[in-house]
Parts: C-alpha cells; sequence; structure tokens
C-alpha cells in the first residue's frame, strides 16, 4: 500500500473519530448542553476548515531540499529507496531537479523563516544532517553535494550553507548567487508560535516531503497531537568529564524533543510542525527513527526561546555555544538523598541531581558550588536527574547567568547561586559550518573559551584558567611569535583572561601598543602591532 494512500486512510479515520466524539458530546443529556449546540457535522467542518487555513497560510513557507552528487559515479544509497526505485537509476533520469523525472537520493525539508538581522533575506531553516556534504557560502571549494531547493510556487534554486550545527541538528540556507536570489525572492518567512503554551494532546500540522514526492514543490501535509515533551532519541548516559563524549551526541540527547504522532517519513526531516493557527512551533526530524525507533514515532524539534537563540546565531552565520559548568553530576533517588542529609529534611520527588566532583577554575567554582551540593533547580526549572541538568545548561548558552537554587550541608540550607556559564566541549569541530566569527582576529589569532573544542582538553579533564587560540594566521605577529593552535593564554598584561570577550577587552586597549601575552605554562610572548 502507498504512502499516500496510508495518510488518506489514516486522515479518514482521524475524521470519523471527530465525528464519533462530536456525536458522543451532542448525545448527552439536554440540560447539559446549550439551547443552540452545533451538531457533529458541523463540529467536524470547523475543525476541517481551521486545519485548510492553517495549511493555506503556512504552505508557502515550506520547501523540499534535493542533496545532489556533484561527482558522476553509483551512489551507494544509505536509506531503502522509495517506491522501489533503484538509486543508481538516478544516473539515466534527468539531471534537471525541476524536472519531475529527476529522484533525488536523499532529500528532506525546510522552512522559509524570518531574517533576525532585518537585512530581508531569504533564509531556509532545516536539519543538519540533511546538509552535510553541502556548499558552504563564501567558498570556492567544489563540495560533495549540491543543495537544491523546490518552493511552493513550483520555481527552485541552489542554495549554501550559511551556517550548521550539529549538536542541534540545525542548519541556515541561502540562496546561491544573485539568479537564485531572484528565484526566492517572492518567498515570505513562516510566523513563529508560542511553544510556552504547547499542551500534549494539542492538535499540530506537519508539512514536508516523503518520500521526494514534493520536489513538484507543493509540500504534503499531516496532522494529528502532540505525545509528550523532553523526549530522547536513544539512551544515553555519557559523560564528558570521563572522556566518553560522542561525537554523535547532540543537545536532543539530553531529553529536548517533542514527540508527536503524525506521520513523519523519509524526507520529513526539517519540515514544519505548526499549531493550528499556521504558526511554527517545531522542526520536525527523522533523528528518532534514524537510531532505531519505530518510524511511526514523530519527533520534533520544538522552536522555544532557546532554540531561537540558536537559529538566530545560525542566520548571523556563527558557531551556537553551549552552557557548560564544569560540574560530575550524578543523581541519588529520594532514599539515597535522604540518607546524606541525615533526615534533616524529608524531600519527596523521586531523585535528585548531586554534585559528585567540582572542577578547579570552572564557572561552577567560581560561583562557589561544592561537592555535595543537591541542585534543586536552574533558572526555576526543577531538575529530576543529571540529564536534565545538562540538557537546561546547554540550552542556556555560554556566557550565559544562570540562577542554580541549591541544598547544602547536613543540617542543609537552600542557596541561590548565580553563575556565569562556560562553552560546552564541542567533539567534532569539522561538522560546524560557520561564516562569520563572533570577534575579528586581533594581530593574527583567535581565541575561545578553553574548553571549545574537546581536541584542545586534557586527560583527565582539568578547565584551566585561560583562553585558548583556536586560529593563527600565516606570517601574522602571532604565529611570528611562535604561537599555535592549542596553545592557552591566562594573562594579557598581566590581566587574567578566562573569556574571549575577557582576553579582547584587555588587547583592545592596547590597539597600538605591543602586548604581553602570559601561557598557562608561564612563558611569555610579545605581540607588536601588526602595523609596526
Amino acid at each position: 500500500m502507498s504512502t499516500a494512500l496510508k495518510n488518506l486512510i489514516r486522515f479518514h479515520h482521524t475524521l470519523i473519530c471527530l465525528i464519533a466524539i462530536s456525536a458522543c458530546w451532542l448525545s448527552l443529556p439536554t440540560r447539559n448542553l446549550n439551547a443552540q449546540s452545533p451538531d457533529a457535522r458541523a463540529v467536524a467542518f470547523a475543525v476541517q476548515q481551521q486545519l485548510v487555513k492553517a495549511i493555506e497560510k503556512a504552505e508557502h513557507s515550506v520547501v523540499a531540499i534535493s542533496k545532489i552528487k556533484t561527482r558522476k559515479q553509483q551512489f551507494q544509497s544509505r536509506i531503502p529507496a522509495p517506491f522501489g526505485l533503484d538509486p543508481n537509476q538516478d544516473l539515466n533520469l534527468s539531471h534537471d531537479p525541476q524536472d519531475l523525472n529527476f529522484i533525488p537520493t536523499e532529500f528532506g525539508s525546510g522552512v522559509i523563516i524570518p531574517d533576525p538581522t532585518n537585512q530581508q533575506r531569504v533564509l531556509v531553516l532545516t536539519n543538519f544532517h540533511l546538509t552535510q556534504g553541502g556548499p558552504i557560502t563564501g567558498q570556492k571549494k567544489v563540495p560533495e553535494y549540491r543543495l537544491y531547493v523546490h518552493t511552493e510556487d513550483r520555481r527552485g534554486f541552489y542554495a549554501t550553507l550559511l551556517a550548521a550545527d550539529p549538536r542541534s541538528d540545525l542548519a541556515v540556507l541561502v540562496p546561491a548567487g544573485r539568479v537564485a536570489t531572484d528565484a526566492s525572492r517572492p518567498l515570505k518567512p513562516v510566523q513563529y508560535g508560542n511553544t510556552e503554551s504547547v499542551r500534549k494532546g494539542q492538535f499540530v500540522i506537519a508539512l514536508g516531503n516523503p518520500y521526494a514526492i514534493a520536489r513538484d514543490g507543493s509540500p504534503s501535509a499531516s496532522w494529528g497531537i502532540v505525545s509528550n515533551f523532553h523526549r530522547y532519541p536513544v539512551p544515553i548516559f555519557k559523560n564528558f568529564l570521563n572522556q566518553e563524549l560522542s561525537k554523535k551526541e547532540t543537545i536532543h540527547h539530553f531529553g529536548t524533543l517533542l514527540q508527536v504522532d503524525t506521520h513523519l517519513d523519509l524526507g520529513t526531516s526539517g519540515g514544519a510542525l505548526l499549531d493550528l493557527d499556521g504558526n511554527l512551533i517545531g522542526v520536525t526530524t527523522a533523528l528518532a527513527a534514524l537510531e532505531g525507533y519505530e518510524k511511526s514515532a514523530g519527533y520534533a524539534i520544538p522552536i522555544d526561546p532557546d532554540t531561537r537563540r540558536i537559529i538566530d546565531s545560525l542566520a548571523n552565520g556563527l558557531e551556537p555555544e553551549y552552557g557548560f559548568l564544569g560540574i560530575t553530576p550524578g543523581t541519588l533517588d529520594r532514599n539515597e538523598a535522604n540518607r546524606n542529609l541525615a533526615g534533616a529534611v524529608n524531600l519527596t520527588e523521586s531523585s535528585y541531581v548531586q554534585t559528585s566532583g567540582v572542577k578547579q577554575h570552572s564557572p561552577a567554582q567560581q560561583a562557589g558550588l561544592r561537592t555535595g551540593d543537591l541542585i534543586l533547580s536552574i533558572n526555576g526549572k526543577p531538575l529530576r536527574n543529571e540529564l536534565d541538568l545538562m540538557r537546561e545548561v546547554g540550552k542556556a548558552g555560554a556566557g550565559t547567568e544562570a540562577k542554580l537554587q541549591i541544598l547544602r550541608g547536613k543540617n542543609p540550607r537552600e542557596l541561590t547561586l548565580t553563575v556565569k556559564l562556560g562553552k560546552w566541549p564541542v567533539a567534532d569541530d569539522e561538522g560546524i559550518v560557520q561564516t562569520r566569527y563572533r570577534h575579528p582576529l586581533w594581530r593574527g589569532l583567535r581565541v575561545d573559551y578553553p574548553t571549545a573544542r574537546a581536541k584542545y582538553t586534557f586527560s583527565p579533564f582539568t578547565y584551566p584558567p585561560a583562553v585558548v587560540v583556536t586560529h593563527v594566521a600565516p606570517d601574522s605577529p602571532a604565529q611570528q611569535a611562535g604561537l599555535t593552535e592549542g596553545t592557552f593564554i591566562r594573562l594579557v598584561n598581566d590581566q587574567p583572561v578566562q573569556t574571549p570577550d575577557a582576553f579582547y577587552q584587555e588587547a583592545q586597549r592596547a590597539s597600538t601598543s605591543p602586548v604581553t601575552l602570559q601561557l598557562l605554562d608561564d612563558r611569555k610572548v610579545v605581540l607588536p602591532n601588526s602595523k609596526q
């Protein structure tokens, strides 16, 4: 049975259920009903009309994406071929993405989003895993793939990556060149919805490109309800401080995903999840299904304020940054937690988060967090296990302030600590695409948080009171002074620096003078002004 037929049957079943529910409601005793209650048919048609209006409002902002090999070779498909097609047959079909005979072997969906920079650009939000190997904006290197965007008005254009982030599994594309920009100009961005009000059982609509059938430009729709919140693609219990960080680990492994019962087939990754007003509340993803879950389970990345922060970074061409405390967290059940407190208080929650270790010089230590503290909440959000803590810290972002409510001591007292978060160590920086940087090169070098990349950290893990050099330009004062990538700098003109902002602030104070840098091993390096 084809997927389209399955979806049609499923829609009819759902509609029949709605009519049946309405009929049951109308069959209640007359005393419980208003005098002018609508009949079941009117209720069903009202729901139908709302769905139609929401889809009509948003479908112009949803696109299909084809991922096209740039080299002439037979495709080794990672996925079963849709409708029984042999993926190698693509070599004998049309190579024009606008031709309906063109069948891409890799495909997905995208959403036109508002431009936070007010440049009125066309920005396409999609999943990172769909865009890997695609062309990067401003780079002349021949990519492994080209990315073609099919629009609802049956136009299309090639696109390049403005920025991409494997940790959130999100990427932002822009039209590739003037011709593509002209073709995309009529497109209008989707409107964001209010994810704070999303509830379990709420109706939602998904628009996407199942099995590449939306390559004609018209997105396919399905609908259902929100099944749950804070879902995990796979259970993982890895800890960076134990040197078990996985390159495939994402922020979603700590429980960020919406679970929905809409039918999300292959190709709906990067599509729109809408509320009944046609506003965007999530980006659908096949991440969970690809990890081995049933394909009938649908997942979406919620477009909450934390995700909006990530999207805004990508839209600016920047690498999104995630928060980091610098502790070893653990999860205690209620009995263990009560025993540790010697019965001084009666804890009632099922489990609690405890700091099993605090790293020297880390943001946690500087905020006053100690080994043995119970962390009850962060920014007012209750915590039940270590994954909750890692999720909320990560989503908060590097350099932001977070308030931790804690219990401390055998005769516990409740305290509120304010911590300025560091940066989560990126395990695979090659997956990150950024076309801009938060700070310009200074005398030929660029620095970041000491934990910016896992490859710069020590084993066992320490948190250096310094910044780390992430790039040195050829023939620059920094290179001539012997600085290399991975070097830690702890003082600038005798002033301690542990964040990029602090480093550049001190460096700019001596904009025309030589600057003395003291490294983590206490060596000193003098950098002259590059103009001297």
